[in-house]
């Protein structure tokens, strides 16, 4: 958790001390709502939307750590490989540095038993006993460091995300119970936006988030390799993601002002 905090720390800082801009970077939304209903509400039916696709790969975490059914043997952790991730979203430009975006991300990992006795054995390990998918649906407020059509800008963002997981189940140590758990809970991303032509954008970020722990409760999947030792009731998940970007609106560009013509004087 200090981790956590400390990323989100550094997210709160970056994103308060916003830079001065020149006008010149000016596009179709304001810097600040002079009125909420004219700046923002009104900001929802213009050409400010995006839309965008991303996928990457998520990062492993543990669920459940058990003692092996021979309790002398020592004991082993339940958790899940390095996985991928494949999405889709919408997004809305309502300010010069802010917007809304919500996206669908569909996960797929690997499930494997290790050996966790603190002294490098894998004797109890255990691979692919199961494959953990999720489908999440996540609402997000993104505040850019730079106007939104900058050419670079980093941003980052602060949500709320409703989780489903799926287990498939490849041995008898871990079960579902034919049921589905669900999830809410917090996350936060960071990344930097480019700029690649009038319409199109791509996105490098990581994305953090923690949820309720799918193995523990009274609904929720079981592992069956031996008693238990700690069954955490949350669990976190990092996701690093590529996005492509397609925005509907066009760039408001500057026009420079006309040059004075000098007028010929009269005889």
């Amino acid at each position: 958790m200090s981790k956590t905090r400390w990323l989100t720390a550094v997210l709160f800082c970056s994103l308060v001390a916003m830079p001065t801009i020149s006008s010149a970077q000016a596009d179709s939304t304001k810097a600040d709502a002079e009125d909420f209903v004219r700046d923002v509400i009104r900001a929802l039916g213009g050409p400010n939307w995006n839309a965008f696709a991303h996928g990457g790969f998520t990062t492993g975490h543990r669920f459940v750590l058990q003692h092996a059914a021979n309790t002398v043997d020592g004991q082993r952790a339940l958790q899940s490989a390095t996985g991928y991730n494949l999405g889709l979203g919408a997004g809305v430009d309502i300010l010069l540095r802010m917007g809304f975006r919500a996206n669908y991300t569909f996960t797929s990992s690997g499930l494997n038993f290790k050996t966790d006795d603190g002294n490098g054995s894998d004797a109890l390990n255990i691979d692919d006993v199961g494959t953990l998918k999720t489908h999440t649906l996540a609402l997000e407020v993104m505040r850019y460091m730079l106007p939104s059509r900058a050419a670079i800008t980093p941003y980052g963002t602060l949500g709320i995300q409703g989780t489903w997981w799926v287990l498939d189940e490849k041995s008898p140590l871990v079960i579902s119970n034919g049921t589905t758990p669900f999830a809410i809970g917090p996350l936060f991303s960071f990344g930097v936006q480019v700029k690649a032509a009038e319409h199109w954008s791509g996105r490098a970020e990581i994305s953090l988030s923690s949820g309720h722990n799918p193995f523990t409760g009274n609904t929720s999947f079981r592992a069956l390799s031996g008693p238990t030792i700690e069954e955490p009731t949350s669990v976190s998940r990092t996701e690093y993601r590529l996005a492509g970007v397609y925005s509907f609106g066009r760039s408001k560009k500057s026009t420079p002002a006309p040059t004075p013509v000098a007028q010929k004087k009269k005889p």
